[in-house]
């Protein structure tokens, strides 16, 4: 090989490299002003976008007069609603991402361990029963860690079956679904068995939805999702790696079964919380990584800044959608099924004759 075609190759390398980093760019800008205009989306049909300005410049400068009422709906109830989107989305792109590299399977996602049945179950025990494994004083944070509690669970028993000689990821994704299923039968008992008032409470937890947001929550939830995601970023050289096989990978120095499994707990911790706070929101960890393949391919390095950003710019515009098409509220895990199922049979369409990895 001649000087001229390495140059050549070099050249188109990190051409390509520098389009990579364009598009997680560009994606990234849009996420940011999809968050932005959804604090403009509101209940209250008299609110101007004057008012919004107002309510938003008075908090960050200290100054001016405001409308009580605009203040709670603006900054008490949009700004956490769009943070909360924001990370919720940008955390189950993520856990989707790895999942789908670290099992070898294109359908993965973050709830493929059963995280959410186990936290379906969990709030469903306080909702029906009043059984808080620990009761906080607030309603909604004593659903969330049972929801975070329960979802652990079948974690611990993906973990224990994956210590077992000649486990396959595929065996591990069997047995996901078999606890999975086990959750789902235990909450629709207790559905059968419920306070019929208590059901349609339940029934909207479970689909997802934002409306919970508040500013005790985003913190939490900020604090447990950042580390998370850092954490797997810099596993994304090793889970790249594993793309090839378990056998390459282990040629080539990378310990895969500490790796996937160390990925497991860190997307299981993530999701729980997430799915604790905002119930089971579809959709996002499956369609998100794909369609950022389209964009900056399969290594993790660049499929992860990605993913965080697609998955928070579908959540935030799903969520704003929901509230323009229902200004009462709708659970915005029916907006997300309902963007995502079209978009990923298209995908599925588009990639029918290629591989994922």
């Amino acid at each position: 090989m001649d000087a001229v075609s390495v140059s050549d190759m070099e050249c188109e390398y990190y051409a390509s490299i520098k389009k990579k980093k364009l598009a997680i760019l560009a994606i990234a800008i849009l996420s940011i002003i999809a968050t932005v205009c959804s604090l403009f989306v509101s209940q209250l049909s008299t609110m101007t976008i004057s008012d919004v300005m107002d309510v938003l410049g008075y908090h960050m400068t200290g100054t001016g007069d405001i409308n009580p009422v605009y203040d709670m709906v603006v900054w008490d109830y949009n700004v956490p609603r769009a943070l909360l989107g924001l990370v919720v989305g940008s955390s189950l792109a993520v856990g989707g991402a790895v999942m789908q590299s670290i099992l070898r399977n294109p359908l993965a996602t973050p709830y493929t361990t059963g995280v959410s049945a186990g936290a379906s179950m969990g709030a469903s025990l306080l909702i029906y029963l009043d059984f808080a494994i620990l009761w906080t004083g607030g309603y909604v944070s004593s659903i969330a860690i049972n929801a975070i509690v329960f979802a652990m669970i079948p974690t611990v028993a993906i973990l224990i079956v994956s210590h077992q000689k000649h486990i396959t990821p595929t065996t591990m994704i069997l047995a996901g679904i078999a606890i999975m299923y086990i959750f789902s039968a235990a909450t629709s008992l207790l559905m059968l068995l419920a306070d019929p008032e208590n059901v349609q409470e339940a029934y909207e937890w479970g689909i997802g939805s934002l409306g919970r947001a508040s500013w005790d929550n985003i913190w939490f939830v900020t604090a447990v999702v950042i580390p998370c995601m850092v954490a797997l970023l810099l596993f994304s050289k090793q889970v790249t790696i594993m793309n090839a096989g378990n056998r390459s990978a282990q040629s080539m120095g990378v310990r895969v079964k500490m790796i996937r499994n160390l990925s497991l707990v860190i997307i299981a911790v993530m999701t729980a919380v997430t799915v604790g706070i905002t119930g089971g929101i579809g959709f996002i960890g499956l369609v998100a990584p794909h369609i950022a393949r389209i964009f900056v391919g399969s290594d993790q390095k660049y499929l992860l800044p990605c993913s965080a950003a697609l998955g928070s710019l579908i959540l935030i515009v799903a969520d704003a959608a929901s509230r323009i098409i229902v200004p009462e509220g709708m659970p915005v895990g029916v907006i997300t099924a309902v963007i995502g199922g079209p978009i990923f049979v298209l995908l599925l369409i588009k990639a029918s004759k290629k591989v994922w990895f």
